[in-house]
């Protein structure tokens, strides 16, 4: 590699002391050398911020940052706003990068003259490592795609998640690109502070690539099973994120997207009903009340029913909600429950979480 760019590896931290050795060991085995590593640490109340520090201690590549916890986009916001790098890549501190990820990602992006590079991801339980790399993705491998295309083409895949891979990790980026559609547009929702995190800050930065390239190799290793398998109070921020897509859809005028989105949508409404029903056992009146709650006061819904009131064929679950059939809802929301979470298998899947997480 004739040039050496400076890379800037943001890596937010929260509470994460048992893994987070493991994530930066995997970065100071980068190949590639040339790093900037920023650590962002989001108030975190365990030992992982002196682990930082005492990193930084040893190789003069590291900053932290420490911070209020305001949750991880704002972690990644303000690692991006001190960051000097030519490049931008992301690293979650419970994950780890492969040894020459950057190396490959960035030779990639200065042989194609793209904006973003896109890598393979690995799932890591315990110590078992699976591929995990959306090969049935319809974006295609070792090809660059740039505008119009890519966006006439693609941007759908924020809507129906069969074509971009829509992390922001396993990925590498011009921060040009970044900066542009930082100055632009709102890259970081004070409302999209849990969920939605990746999907937005792509959402909102695709418009601004010229190009694209997806690699046909593993860069980043996913630690699966760090998340809750319990009630997720914060899964409603979904809802609000469906008014804020449909606006940008509105934007452009990307009617291919509408179809998805409002699938979507009609999805997660009755699956945060059936969290409620399993984890919540909440009664009858509860889940009817967050029913009409949606109904009456969620955006895109006016639209939504629009749509599939042209319809003739619709899925038992849009027709309960067109006709705002409370008790059939309900009914099929706690068929959902039992569906979701009364299997064997989710069951034996929360057992071997379980088993692992005590490693």
């Amino acid at each position: 590699m004739t040039t050496q760019p400076l890379i800037s590896v943001l890596i937010p931290l929260y509470n994460q002391e048992r893994y987070f050795k493991a994530c930066m060991r995997s970065v100071e085995a980068q190949k590639y050398k040339n790093l900037e590593i920023i650590i962002v640490n989001d108030g975190s109340t365990d030992r992982s911020p002196q682990m930082a520090r005492d990193w930084a201690a040893r190789d003069n590549r590291v900053k932290v940052i420490d911070k209020q916890n305001e949750g991880l986009a704002y972690a990644r916001r303000d690692g991006y706003l001190a960051a000097t790098g030519e490049y931008v890549t992301f690293l979650d501190s419970d994950d780890m990068l492969a040894p020459d990820a950057i190396e490959t990602m960035l030779s990639t992006s200065l042989e194609k003259d793209v904006d973003l590079v896109l890598g393979l991801y690995d799932k890591q339980l315990g110590f078992i490592r699976k591929r995990k790399n959306d090969r049935g993705s319809h974006f295609p491998f070792n090809q660059t795609i740039k505008q119009p295309e890519l966006f006439d083409k693609y941007y759908v895949g924020f809507f129906r998640n069969d074509i971009f891979p829509i992390s922001a990790c396993a990925k590498l980026y011009r921060k040009c690109v970044i900066d542009r559609a930082y100055q632009e547009t709102e890259l970081y929702s004070p409302d999209i502070r849990f969920m939605g995190e990746d999907q937005f800050f792509n959402l909102k930065l695709f418009p601004y690539l010229n190009s694209m390239y997806r690699i046909d190799k593993t860069v980043y290793i996913y630690r699966y099973g760090g998340g809750t398998f319990g009630f997720n109070r914060h899964f409603p921020e979904i809802f609000s994120s469906s008014d804020k897509r449909l606006k940008l859809l509105d934007q452009f005028n990307y009617t291919k997207g509408y179809e998805p989105l409002f699938a979507e949508y009609v999805a997660c409404f009755y699956h945060h009903a059936a969290q409620m029903i399993n984890f919540k056992k909440a009664n009858k009146a509860t889940v009817v009340d967050y029913f009409m709650q949606e109904i009456s006061q969620r955006e895109l819904m006016p639209r939504l029913v629009e749509f599939y009131r042209q319809r003739e064929s619709n899925s038992k679950a849009v027709q309960l909600l067109l006709a705002q059939n409370y008790d059939g809802m309900f009914q099929y929301a706690c068929e959902e429950a039992n569906k979701l979470y009364g299997s064997i298998k989710y069951k034996a899947f929360k057992s071997l979480v379980s088993f692992f997480s005590r490693f």
